[in-house]
């Protein structure tokens, strides 16, 4: 059977800072930032599922390197 583990990833939501009443998101690796994207989003889910999208191929590319990898 092959070993699971936990990936390394995580995601951030956030009020966009720059810009009022929008969202950003980015995807954080073991804590620390991995990947911010510029683009803002309306509402909270809207950029929690980008974020998502993002996050399971990230998962996916993860898995296929294997644990020599990790």
């Amino acid at each position: 059977m092959a070993e699971r583990t936990t990936h390394p990833y995580s995601i951030d939501v956030r009020p966009c800072w720059r810009v009022p009443d929008r969202y950003v998101c980015s995807i954080l690796e073991k804590g620390t930032p991995r990947r911010h994207g510029p683009q803002t989003y309306a509402t909270f889910d809207e950029a929690r599922r980008a974020a998502q999208d993002r996050l399971r191929q990230l998962v996916f590319e993860w898995q296929l390197m294997g644990p020599e990898a990790r």
